[in-house]
């Protein structure tokens, strides 16, 4: 018998073939093709990545790579393929790992039809609700409770949708709710582009499709980056400074290498002195990360002592060995090391940088649902250093211990792109059950909604 991940990865995964008129048929790889990039991945996964048993144990990868196997008996396309093999990079639990196609290597379809449901969804309770809806004919729906949609149980559709995101589980299923329609073509056991939807008050409700760039110019307007003008900029409220650091992105060369960040930073701070603040607010609550190397620079200015950084795992392989020197660098100890070996690092003591401005009052340090990968590394260490008050919201998809240092290629035939860590990084606190970050005074969305409301709250 499957195991019950296996039932809900591939066999609500498995499409149904459809001839779509004027659009070129995809190229199909033989089931000794597809068995060959299977293969590879798996290896991938069991030599590669720094800890490939966050979920499941060596024996479940073991009976979920050979479902797949035994589920490749006729030639097939990439995009079927990829369908087939999210959940294997799915159950790392790793926020940054990805496993995509290039769109132009995706079946027409998947970009031509309406194959995509106009959407989100909400759990309250044990119910699943229609949430926000993108176009005319599914507006007036929000609220509703649904039960199936085209005769599958949406909790099926739901934890397949959440098996094509990466992450931890908790995550995987709130982008799937969150982006249940734009997920729903690689979690239907068929593609259609219309809906037959049975409430739980038995009612039926039919849908027209939506296509795919209908969604994602949706989920840019809700998911988007921030739109300030500079990665970082300085405002002076009263006895208050608040920066707004909403990247930590760092180019090679021009205006955003570290050096002229680094300068910036300066600048900043030489404000903040020359306006005499006692409070400095540091904003990156929509801060999606960049270098760790500016989180660690603002630190210099705010805390002028020892501190603990993170602790490290990092797995040896001859993969990430050939990457790391296709990059022009080398790491002796990493060369070293007999291949699978994880290698251990303890939190090291870091000194601050010596700095022209550092800043003595208090310092409040804001995060939010967006706040990710370096800015989470930056909060989490104001946070087990004690260096300053964290406020704001608890981060939704940044988490304080998680994989990072990003080993990728493409699966050899159907050149599928696969990325994931060979790093684990462990917040200077240690593993902990509840792996979020949780300020130390809790905001409302009003409260967070402008800078005004949320600078009455530093006290």
């Amino acid at each position: 018998m499957k195991s019950f991940f296996f039932s809900v990865a591939i066999a609500l995964v498995n499409i149904i073939s459809i001839s779509c008129p004027g659009q070129s048929k995809p190229t199909l790889f033989s089931p000794g093709q597809l068995k060959e990039d299977l293969n590879y991945l798996r290896q991938l996964i069991t030599t590669v990545h720094v800890n490939p048993n966050s979920e499941l144990s060596p024996a479940q990868y073991d009976q979920l790579f050979d479902d797949i196997t035994a589920s490749l008996q006729d030639s097939t396309s990439a995009t079927e393929f990829l369908k087939k093999v999210r959940p294997a990079i799915a159950y790392l639990s790793d926020e940054h790992a990805q496993i995509n196609l290039k769109p132009e290597l995706l079946d027409a379809r998947y970009s031509n039809d309406s194959f995509y449901l106009p959407f989100t969804l909400k759990k309250e309770g044990n119910n699943y609700r229609i949430d926000q809806c993108l176009g005319a004919a599914a507006a007036g729906y929000s609220g509703q409770a649904i039960s199936s949609i085209n005769g599958v149980t949406v909790d099926k559709l739901v934890q397949a949708c959440a098996l094509s995101t990466t992450g931890f589980p908790f995550q995987r299923t709130a982008t799937a709710l969150r982006q249940f329609g734009y997920l729903y073509p690689w979690a239907s056991p068929t593609l259609n582009n219309s809906f037959i939807i049975r409430t739980t008050a038995r009612q039926t409700i039919e849908l027209p499709g939506i296509g795919r760039k209908d969604w994602e110019t949706w989920l840019a307007s809700q998911f988007g980056v921030s739109s300030c003008a500079e990665r970082l900029s300085y405002t002076r409220y009263g006895n208050i400074g608040y920066i707004n650091a909403c990247s930590f992105d760092v180019k090679a060369t021009g205006k955003y290498c570290l050096d002229s960040i680094k300068a910036q930073v300066d600048h900043l701070f030489k404000e903040v002195q020359t306006d005499g603040v006692t409070k400095l607010v540091i904003d990156v609550s929509h801060n999606e990360g960049g270098s760790t190397a500016v989180g660690d620079y603002l630190i210099s200015y705010v805390y002028h002592q020892p501190y603990l950084d993170y602790q490290v795992n990092w797995k040896r392989s001859d993969e990430y060995l050939k990457l790391l020197r296709s990059w022009g660098f080398d790491n002796a100890t990493y060369a070293e090391a007999p291949v699978g070996k994880v290698l251990h690092f303890p939190s090291e003591e870091v000194v601050p940088e010596q700095v022209p401005y550092p800043f003595k009052g208090k310092t409040f340090v804001v995060i939010g649902p967006p706040t990710f990968s370096s800015a989470m590394n930056f909060a989490t260490l104001i946070k087990d250093n004690h260096m300053a008050t964290l406020i704001g919201q608890t981060p939704v998809n940044g988490h304080p211990t998680g994989f990072g240092e990003m080993f990728y290629t493409n699966l050899p035939h159907t050149q599928i792109f696969v990325r994931f860590g060979v790093k684990e990084h462990i917040r200077p606190a240690g593993k902990m059950t509840d792996n979020l970050l949780r300020p130390d005074i809790v905001l409302t969305d009003k409260q967070m909604s402008d800078v005004n409301r949320l600078l009455q709250q530093v006290k």
